[in-house]
């Protein structure tokens, strides 16, 4: 999932992936920063322990980053 805000001066992301692990569990990775630059600002990794758990938590930060001023890109 991404999410783009828009600013005066610069377009920001917030990139939000779940990827499974050879154990069982999910690793959830939030990546952001500004459009403009090469590399990210900082990547953010954690884990879970299901899918279900997993996919509560994206919810959860893209919801906290809509109230932000995030929006989902189509």
């Amino acid at each position: 999932m991404i999410l783009f805000k828009n600013t005066k001066d610069r377009v920001s992301y917030y990139k939000i992936n779940i990827y499974p692990t050879l154990f069982g569990d999910f690793l959830i990775q939030k990546e952001y920063g500004a459009t403009h630059h090469k590399k990210p600002t900082n990547i953010i990794k954690q884990y879970a322990n299901s899918n279900k758990e997993a996919l509560m938590l994206m919810l959860d930060i893209a919801l906290d980053k809509k109230n932000v001023g995030y929006l989902r890109a189509s």
